[in-house]
């Protein structure tokens, strides 16, 4: 199901659809734009894609598992409420982490808190037609355009949005709010293919070095030490990315209290160390190899799909200019 939305419609059309559930969309906060719960801000759907994935709402870097009370000698135990929402302006980057995510998660023990959040939220996903300087979606296949896993798929075609329906609860959101909507026709989609193909090659041109088969060669020729060296194991690029998922769990409070996962990051020294104080990787070259190797190596052997999404987040907050080495190692 294709349709149109005119931009002057999005509001009351976002307006409409809070009245059932919560409305998460990409809003200009400070002078950058973030996902926030929408209350009729101005929209920031095109532009810089925010430095927080949305990604992070579903698998967040906090959350509280469950409550536990003891009453007794015995525990009863209490898991948080998962409430419907919309997110929308997801680009297609975020859209191909989640994919990695449901690959890893889904199966076998099943990571049950992921998957309330995920089965609760209607995804409105938003093609790349403008991407930022650092993307690198195009080398790597995730992006600039989306193609499944999300409900919803808007294109920026000017004036209006082409819409376009990939589950029944995106068929069901238009045909609930057919006052918005107006046919599409194939010179949209034509429009949406021009316009997408034009965003790959700017994105190709940009870092014409990166590949897939180039980052796999260049990871086993890097000198680790010296790049180790270069890195001061802040780990921000692990906790920014929307792929990343190694975590920590504790318990909080005695007797009654909640149990808390938080994201965790393989680059930290003490990630590997074990109690009696050995590190098999006690070198920030080593971790910083490690991370490399599961984005292009341990996850695809996983999951058959890369652990970097090129979304380019990683670079945004390195200290260290990984963007400019990077490009050292594979030129």
């Amino acid at each position: 199901m294709i349709a149109l939305i005119s931009k002057e419609d999005m509001v009351p059309f976002l307006q409409a659809v809070s009245r059932k559930m919560e409305v998460v969309a990409p809003v200009m906060d400070q002078g950058t734009p973030a996902y926030v719960t929408w209350k009729g801000q101005p929209l920031a759907l095109e532009g810089e894609n925010p430095l927080v994935s949305p990604v992070k709402l579903l698998y967040p870097q906090r959350e509280v598992l469950f409550r536990y009370i003891q009453e007794c000698g015995s525990y009863t135990f209490e898991e948080p409420e998962q409430k419907a929402r919309l997110i929308l302006g997801v680009r297609p980057c975020d859209m191909q982490a989640l994919k990695v995510l449901d690959s890893l998660l889904y199966p076998e023990p099943t990571d049950q808190a992921y998957q309330n959040r995920r089965r609760s939220a209607v995804i409105a996903a938003v093609s790349c037609v403008d991407p930022g300087v650092g993307c690198f979606c195009a080398q790597i296949g995730s992006g600039p355009e989306c193609k499944e896993g999300c409900d919803l798929l808007f294109t920026d075609l000017g004036p209006r949005y082409l819409v376009e329906t990939f589950s029944p609860a995106g068929v069901l959101m238009l045909k609930e709010h057919p006052e918005f909507f107006t046919p599409a026709t194939r010179s949209h989609l034509q429009e949406k293919e021009r316009l997408l193909k034009e965003a790959r090659e700017k994105i190709v041109q940009a870092r014409p070095w990166i590949s897939r088969e180039g980052m796999a060669e260049a990871i086993k020729n890097a000198d680790w030490k010296s790049l180790g060296e270069r890195c001061l194991s802040c780990g921000g690029c692990s906790f920014i990315c929307p792929v990343c998922h190694c975590f920590s769990i504790y318990d909080q409070g005695v007797p009654d209290g909640e149990r808390v996962r938080c994201a965790d990051s393989c680059i930290l020294s003490g990630f590997s160390r074990m109690t009696s104080g050995a590190n098999p990787r006690p070198d920030p070259g080593q971790r910083l190899c490690n991370w490399y190797l599961d984005k292009f190596e341990y996850t695809p052997q996983k999951t058959g799909h890369l652990g970097c999404v090129g979304c380019g987040r990683c670079n945004r907050v390195c200290l260290s200019a990984i963007d400019r080495w990077s490009q050292e190692v594979l030129k």
